[in-house]
């Protein structure tokens, strides 16, 4: 869910001034005074541009239930441009790992119905 407080946050921990917010982010004072209150939500444009001026990741503003899973490689990056060390072929790889993996589950499934 949308924490609007965060922004709130990032200035005051950056020293920021909310007019140079809002005017980064194309918005009115009162459209970012609306969205660090929680009455509105922010669209994806604007959501990336107050990350951007803040140098921060647009997942930072949302209270998530679903903790983070490393996958073992290193991103770098703020959530909206990132780079890192993963390349396409080690994906494909697993994804045929993992495919693999479901086919086995597949007949072993088929085998036991077969002994019921």
């Amino acid at each position: 869910m949308f924490n609007g407080q965060v922004i709130n946050e990032l200035i005051e921990k950056n020293k920021a001034k909310k007019v140079d917010v809002y005017t980064y982010a194309e918005i009115s004072k009162a459209a970012l005074d609306n969205l660090i209150k929680g009455a509105n939500l922010p669209n994806c444009k604007t959501l990336e541009r107050i990350a951007d001026f803040f140098g921060v990741s647009m997942d930072v503003f949302f209270n998530r239930e679903k903790p983070y899973v490393s996958i073992g490689h290193t991103i770098n990056g703020n959530g909206n441009k990132v780079s890192g060390d993963i390349q396409l072929h080690e994906c494909q790889k697993e994804i045929e790992h993992l495919k693999e993996l479901l086919n086995e589950k597949e007949r072993l499934i088929q085998v036991l119905m077969k002994n019921v």
